[in-house]
């Protein structure tokens, strides 16, 4: 009998790795085959990067520079091998991760090694830019593959049970290497702060009960902070601290200017361009900026870029505000802002580096003293442009499937619950808890700054999948359970 049982556990054993290597083996001919048929795809962040300028966070910048180094005609084709390489690796690891973490069978093996590849054939396929994204120059290349690795790390952290131990410090860790790669992941921090958050206040509440003092405040808030809420505020702290001090000391080593990424103040700004009206330009104090302010408008209400000429409904608003965003940073606001640099601090573009920055800065000016007069407006544009985040995570923009995401989003928050009330220790309820909220926060972030298109959205679409299929699976089978003796 113990023979029998020691042969039927090794048989699972290897039918377990045979599925691993399955799945490895689909990522490898999958992300082979984009390599060896396509080539490298050059675009205008690629520039950017290339070139370290001052509007780029320098992960990907120093990367490039690290291949150069090694191959000045080659370094290209090596980082897109190395995109595609790390792509299979990673999704690899994502699938055995979620395998031993829920004990998937070949069915959810082969379920979500399909939805891992969901993001590198939507985009190619259904995309304005149509860009195969690990053959692409750019953060995306490689954060497509980071970023599940860093999520998983971070859904470690939130079931060790320990705010701050040693898998919650390593999410953290994880979470900055990305923020360096791009600002968007930034958003990250604050997904961290909120589910460790969550985690102290459960493990304090789980104090008070063992003490038996279950509605004493005072010992549930003396608790809270035993569980590391302090550590947990002041790494909060420490890593905007020390990411801001990297990209300090970068572009100074680069560029000779000790400041931060710049560029970010410029593309909101756009947003504030797009929902003003002429009149507006009156609470602008300074005569050369309130006319600075008039030419751009001017010239942008002229060829229709604006909210006055969107289409009705959410779709059309957030449509046209997308079609407009980029030509009123790059050419309607940036444009004039640099001949009006130019003119009145000497800064041109010999002195790109410094221009950018002084743009930003006329940018924030504009922001500060518009924004009192756009506000409405703006909180409306802000909401539609939001909306069409939302639905681009999960599905493709269509007025039916507009539904169908709504659909989801209730379905993924009404199962959830379900099934944190059936058990509070439900690892599917918490995984899509992690990804809704993470979802939240990419998406009302990135609306601020700039349009939500999918490339910038689909990080978590097949996070939220996987985590779907395992709310449905884990209610399935706690039905099963619950009518058992029925059947």
């Amino acid at each position: 009998m113990i023979l029998r049982f020691r042969l039927r556990n090794k048989n699972r054993k290897i039918s377990l790795q045979l599925q691993d290597i399955l799945a490895g083996a689909v990522f490898a001919v999958f992300f082979a085959y984009l390599l060896f048929t396509g080539e490298p795809v050059y675009t205008g962040d690629t520039f950017q990067h290339e070139n370290q300028m001052i509007m780029r966070e320098p992960g990907y910048a120093l990367l490039i520079q690290f291949l150069r180094f090694l191959s000045p005609k080659r370094h290209y084709w090596i980082l897109i091998a190395l995109q595609n390489l790390l792509a299979a690796a990673a999704n690899t690891a994502v699938v055995v991760f979620m395998r031993r973490r829920f004990g998937l069978g070949m069915p959810g093996v082969c379920v979500f090694t399909g939805i891992l590849l969901v993001p590198h054939i939507m985009t190619p396929m259904f995309s304005s830019t149509h860009l195969v994204l690990t053959n692409a120059l750019m953060t995306e290349g490689i954060l497509f593959s980071l970023y599940p690795l860093a999520f998983i790390q971070l859904l470690r952290a939130m079931w060790s049970g320990r705010p701050m131990g040693r898998e919650s410090i390593c999410a953290l860790v994880g979470l900055f290497v990305l923020s360096l790669i791009r600002g968007q992941m930034m958003v990250l921090f604050v997904v961290w702060f909120l589910l460790m958050f969550v985690l102290t206040v459960i493990r304090g509440v789980q104090e008070n009960e063992k003490m038996g003092e279950r509605n004493n405040t005072f010992v549930l808030a003396e608790n809270i902070g035993r569980q590391g809420l302090m550590a947990m505020i002041a790494a909060f702290i420490i890593v905007f601290a020390a990411r801001s001090l990297v990209i300090h000391v970068y572009n100074y080593c680069e560029q000779g200017l000790f400041v931060d990424t710049a560029s970010g103040t410029a593309m909101s700004f756009a947003n504030v361009l797009y929902v003003a009206d002429r009149e507006d330009g009156a609470a602008i104090e300074d005569d050369a900026l309130r006319a600075l302010f008039y030419e751009m408008y001017d010239s942008a209400d002229a060829d229709q870029m604006n909210y006055k000429y969107a289409p009705s409904g959410i779709l059309g608003r957030a449509a046209h505000h997308e079609q407009c965003h980029d030509d009123l940073n790059f050419i309607y606001f940036a444009e004039p802002a640099k001949r009006y640099i130019g003119e009145t601090k000497n800064i041109y573009p010999d002195r790109y580096q410094e221009l950018m920055i002084a743009v930003d800065e006329v940018a924030g000016t504009l922001s500060a003293q518009l924004m009192p007069q756009v506000l409405g407006r703006y909180i409306l544009n802000y909401f539609s442009v939001a909306a069409l985040g939302f639905v681009r995570t999960v599905a493709y923009e269509h007025p039916v499937l507009v539904w169908y995401a709504v659909f989801l989003y209730a379905a993924a928050v009404v199962l959830t619950l379900l099934l944190w009330r059936q058990s509070p220790q439900s690892r599917a309820a918490s995984f899509m808890a992690a990804v809704l909220l993470t979802i939240a926060g990419n998406v009302c972030a990135t609306a601020l700054m700039i349009q939500c298109i999918s490339r910038y959205m689909i990080y978590n679409l097949p996070l939220f999948y996987m985590a779907g299929f395992l709310e449905l699976r884990d209610g399935v089978f706690r039905f099963m359970e619950r009518n058992k003796d029925g059947i």
